[in-house]
């Protein structure tokens, strides 16, 4: 409940929103953080859901998102992250999410929560709008430097993703490059461009560049994190700069205040299908249980929709589906 720029209020707020708009009935929340602020935020909604949160009182110490990884794991005893992912490694609860340190959450969760077996490392993963609907990317920043040993278990992580929170069957998997044709890349890519190509149990369609991303080329997008990260924000960026100059232009002149007004309807779906916020949540994917990264800079909207994620998986056989995955990566052809 600490973490994220705006802290406990839009953590407080979150909850409330996935509530209230319908979220599952049958979902409770143990809410980690000091005690103070978090009843001073629920005090201001006279509806707040009570009845299905517990309050866990870890005092003032938390991690902060300037901390370094390896000096937060240091430190991380009895912090509000720590305990909360303690509560899912002890079974207690079946999902953590937080806004907090993105690199000491997924080192604290591969820590204590633990491994698939066979798999390297956790990958980051998120859902990307696109022209034909929506498609998985990965890995979005846990991995700066990957091997193509990793890229291709993240296409496996992936496609498992893709069959619960998209519901496809079959999802089409692509490595991300700066060109489709094959001969371009660096080694890594091309090394687990062989590997994939020659496994008949995944849907692989080759390289795919930037431009792809939104045209809904691949229902599984893969690259590694450093690469990955940067393409994100740089779609968050641009949305948020299309925005801005379309209120400059509506503010121009009453003739095009008037045409909003016959186009509101439009235009708020077109916000809405855009709006990173309702895509907010990235699992951390290839762990044992699920853990679920809100964006640092999440509104009550935002972490709603990363609770709404947690749950979905919480109640999927999604780990079942990554082993399976990964099972039918070691019959294929290919090997990983």
């Amino acid at each position: 409940m600490m973490g994220g720029d705006l802290g406990v209020p839009a953590n407080v707020s979150g909850v409330r929103r996935y509530v209230l708009d319908g979220g599952c009935p049958d979902v409770s929340f143990d809410l980690f953080g000091n005690i103070a602020p978090i009843e001073s935020a629920i005090a201001k909604f006279s509806d707040f859901p009570t009845s299905c949160c517990e309050i866990h009182n870890t005092g003032e110490r938390m991690i902060s998102s300037e901390e370094r990884p390896s000096v937060a794991i240091k430190k991380s005893g009895g912090t509000s992250m720590f305990e909360a992912i303690s509560h899912v490694g002890l079974n207690r609860a079946d999902a953590v999410v937080s806004s907090g340190n993105t690199g000491a959450f997924m080192a604290l969760s591969k820590i204590i929560i633990g491994m698939i077996s066979n798999i390297n490392r956790p990958a980051l993963i998120s859902i990307i709008p696109n022209s034909k609907g929506r498609s998985v990317m990965l890995d979005l920043g846990a991995n700066t430097e990957c091997s193509s040993l990793q890229l291709t278990q993240f296409a496996a992580m992936g496609a498992a993703v893709a069959k619960v929170l998209l519901d496809i069957t079959d999802p089409s998997i692509a490595l991300l490059n700066i060109g489709t044709e094959r001969s371009k890349g660096t080694e890594i890519l091309d090394a687990a461009y062989k590997i994939l190509e020659e496994n008949v149990n995944l849907n692989f369609i080759g390289f795919i560049e930037g431009t792809d991303i939104t045209k809904g080329t691949s229902d599984v997008i893969v690259t590694d994190g450093f690469s990955g990260n940067i393409s994100l924000k740089t779609m968050e960026g641009t949305i948020r700069y299309l925005l801005h100059l379309a209120k400059e232009e509506v503010g121009k002149s009453l003739l095009c205040k008037i045409g909003c007004l016959f186009c509101r309807r439009m235009l708020i779906s077109i916000k809405n299908s855009i709006d990173p916020r309702r895509h907010n949540g990235a699992p951390l994917v290839g762990l044992k249980k699920i853990a679920v990264k809100s964006h640092g800079g999440s509104d009550s909207i935002g972490v709603a929709n990363a609770i709404s994620t947690a749950v979905t998986l919480a109640k999927s056989n999604f780990i079942t589906n990554i082993n399976d995955t990964l099972t039918s990566l070691e019959t294929g052809k290919g090997t990983v």
